[in-house]
């Protein structure tokens, strides 16, 4: 576990991170993404069934109107419940497709909402300190969930 922090310390191998993280009994994806998000607020955010849902129901417009879907991280059902499903995360594919998921759409898409609230000088004001700050990946991810959580389907 030690190793998988310190690669967090590179940007460039914060995917080998996530994944060795992952890899360790009672981890996971999910766990794996929160814990970067806490080493690495500036660039790290987590997933998970609030996360998953928000996003994946978001729509992104192109300039030339095309319409699609802002993430399509994959969803199960708890085994035995059909009332709330999951991030896909417990075979190998549908680990690889929500991990690449996560790190070739979900950052880059967290990225670009954070820099362009900052460019329009739109600070939050964090709860911790009532302080305003500029928007970090991990804030427009803890928003998301905060808003799903309160207001997505029960």
């Amino acid at each position: 576990m030690i190793d998988s922090l310190i690669a967090f310390d590179d940007e460039a191998s914060y995917l080998n991170a996530v994944d060795s993280l992952a890899d360790l009994p009672g981890i996971g994806l999910v766990i794996a993404t929160k814990i970067f998000r806490f080493c690495c607020p500036a660039v790290g955010a987590a997933v998970d069934r609030h996360a998953s849902y928000f996003f994946n129901s978001l729509d992104v417009v192109s300039s030339g109107q095309d319409r699609r879907k802002a993430l399509a991280f994959r969803r199960e059902w708890a085994t035995g419940a059909k009332s709330t499903s999951r991030l896909a995360t417990y075979t190998p594919s549908g680990y690889l497709w929500n991990r690449d998921q996560y790190a070739g759409r979900y950052l880059p898409f967290l990225s670009s909402i954070a820099s362009s609230l900052n460019d329009l000088k739109v600070p939050f004001m964090c709860a911790a300190t009532g302080k305003q700050m500029a928007w970090r990946p991990t804030d427009i991810e803890m928003a998301a969930y905060y808003w799903w959580a309160r207001n997505g389907p029960k």
